[in-house]
């Protein structure tokens, strides 16, 4: 064989595996950042920026700290009843929501069925009737 048909069959092998890689990405429809439910999210926008500015002009951000498997929120006030939603970055599968509620100023969580490594951290609360949210990051040893 010479060199013009190896030179015909290397580019007809890179068309068949460019062709295949398109058809691949094309019949794969899992995009994930954007969101299932965005429209459901956007009309709630509002409210979520309501419970962010409460947080700003209360300054009721909670001292958030993870010691060895434990994970300590530290509140303001007394009488916090909310939800914790933690995702990670890197899979949306590991998410998970966890209420609670609480008659003293902290609340403390175990740690260890959650998966090592980042999470971001939502805490939608009450306080008083006032809602909040507040942001975080953390690292889970």
């Amino acid at each position: 064989m010479n060199w013009g048909y190896k030179i015909v069959f290397g580019l007809g092998a890179f068309m068949l595996f460019i062709i295949a890689a398109a058809i691949y990405m094309v019949s794969q429809d899992t995009d994930s950042l954007v969101e299932t439910d965005y429209y459901e999210k956007s009309l709630s926008y509002d409210e979520t920026i309501q419970k962010k500015e409460n947080l700003l002009k209360d300054q009721a951000k909670p001292t958030v700290m993870v010691k060895a498997d434990t994970l300590i929120l530290q509140f303001t006030g007394a009488g916090n009843q909310g939800l914790l939603l933690f995702k990670r970055s890197d899979e949306n599968k590991g998410d998970k929501e966890v209420p609670f509620a609480t008659q003293t100023q902290v609340f403390k969580l175990p740690l260890n069925t959650f998966k090592s490594g980042s999470w971001n951290l939502d805490v939608d609360w009450k306080h008083q009737q006032i809602s909040y949210l507040s942001h975080h990051q953390l690292f889970v040893p």
